[in-house]
C-alpha cells in the first residue's frame, strides 16, 4: 500500500519539478546554460536540494514501476529473481552518482 502511494507522490513530484525546470530553464534564465551559470545554481543549497528531491523521486518512480513490469511479465522465476535484484541494486549507483555529481 505504501509502495504504490509512494509511486505516485513521487509522480506528482516529477511533474510539478519538471515544469518549474522548464520553466526557471527556458524562460526565465535562457542565458542559464553556460558551464559558470551551472556552477553557479549547483552551488546554492535551494538548488542541491531540489536536484536531490528530484533524483531520488525519478529513481524511486522509474525503478517501481520496472519492478512492477518483472513482476507481471517476467514468467521464468530465476530471470525473475535476478532482475528484481538488478531493480534494487542499479538504482542505488545511480543515487550514489547522482548525490556525488550535486555535492561535489
Amino acid at each position: 500500500m505504501w509502495s504504490w502511494l509512494l509511486h505516485r507522490i513521487t509522480g506528482v513530484i516529477l511533474a510539478f519539478g519538471l515544469v518549474y525546470h522548464f520553466f526557471m530553464m527556458h524562460f526565465i534564465q535562457p542565458e542559464a546554460y553556460s558551464y559558470e551559470a551551472v556552477i553557479q545554481r549547483l552551488s546554492e543549497p535551494s538548488w542541491k536540494v531540489f536536484n536531490i528531491v528530484f533524483l531520488l523521486s525519478a529513481l524511486y518512480h522509474g525503478f517501481y514501476g520496472l519492478n512492477g513490469l518483472v513482476t507481471e511479465y517476467v514468467k521464468n522465476n530465476s530471470l525473475k529473481r535476478f532482475l528484481k535484484i538488478m531493480v534494487f541494486i542499479i538504482p542505488l549507483g545511480l543515487a550514489f552518482f547522482g548525490f556525488k555529481i550535486v555535492f561535489l
